[in-house]
C-alpha cells in the first residue's frame, strides 16, 4: 500500500502541470466531467471536496452550492495552487478519513480522480455520512476498472514506461501504475456506498465505461 506522505509527495510535485496533465489524458473532457459531478451532488448548500488537488471542482460548484466551499487534500502544493485560483474558498490539509469537522455541516462532498487513492474507503464513506446533512450526497467521479484494466497496466508498465517516466520520473509513473491497479467498478462502488448507508444511488458511465460518476444520498 502506497502511504499518504508518498502520495501527498507526488502530487505536490506535479501540482504546476497537473491541470494540463489531467486536460491532456481525458481528451478534454475533464471539465465537462466535473461540471456534471457538481450537477449531480452539489443543490445549494455547504460543499466539502475531498483531494481538491488544484480546486477545480470548488470553482465549477461556486454557481450551484451555498457557503462555505471547502477544499481538503494532504499535498500541501495543491493547496497552494488551489488558493491561488480560488480566492473564497477554504482549504485543509488533512485525510478523508478523518475529517476535521462537526456532524451534520454539509450539503455535499464531492470526490474527483480520488476515491482509488483513498487506504480505507469504508471509513471514508462512515466520515462523509457523519459530516453531511439528511438528505446530503456524496458523488464520486473516478476511473473505472473494466476488461481492459489489466492490459493498460500492462502497457504503462512497458510500451508507456519510458515516456511516463521522462515526463513524471520514475516513482510519480508508477504510483500512477498503481493508482490504476486498485481502481474500482460502478457496481463495487454502488455495494460500498449501499453498506454505509447510502441510498438512491445514481450510476453514470462516461467516455465508453471507463469513466464513472456515482451519487449517494444520506437518507437517515
Amino acid at each position: 500500500m502506497v502511504s499518504y506522505k508518498t502520495v501527498a509527495g507526488v502530487f505536490s510535485q506535479i501540482s504546476g502541470i497537473y491541470d494540463r496533465f489531467l486536460g491532456l489524458v481525458s481528451a478534454g473532457r475533464i471539465h465537462s466531467l466535473q461540471r456534471r459531478l457538481v450537477e449531480l451532488t452539489c443543490k445549494g448548500d455547504a460543499v466539502l471536496d475531498i483531494g481538491t488537488g488544484t480546486g477545480e471542482v470548488l470553482l465549477k460548484a461556486k454557481e450551484r452550492a451555498g457557503r462555505p466551499l471547502v477544499g481538503l487534500d494532504p499535498a500541501d502544493g495543491m493547496i497552494s495552487v488551489a488558493k491561488k485560483k480560488c480566492g473564497e474558498c477554504f482549504f485543509v490539509i488533512a485525510l478523508g478519513e478523518n475529517l476535521p469537522f462537526r456532524d451534520r455541516v454539509f450539503g455535499s462532498v464531492t470526490l474527483s480522480l480520488v476515491f482509488r487513492h483513498l487506504q480505507d474507503q469504508r471509513a471514508f464513506l462512515a466520515e462523509a455520512k457523519r459530516v453531511l446533512k439528511r438528505g446530503g450526497r456524496v458523488g464520486i467521479l473516478d476511473v473505472s476498472r473494466f476488461m481492459g484494466t489489466g492490459f493498460l497496466v500492462f502497457l504503462m508498465g512497458t510500451l508507456i514506461r519510458p515516456i511516463g517516466q521522462l515526463i513524471f520520473g520514475r516513482d510519480k509513473w508508477d504510483f500512477f501504475i498503481h493508482s490504476i491497479r486498485e481502481s474500482h467498478t460502478p457496481e463495487e462502488v454502488k455495494e460500498m456506498l449501499e453498506d454505509s448507508g447510502f441510498g438512491q444511488i445514481q450510476i453514470e458511465k462516461r467516455l465508453f465505461g471507463l469513466i464513472h460518476i456515482i451519487v449517494g444520498v444520506k437518507t437517515a
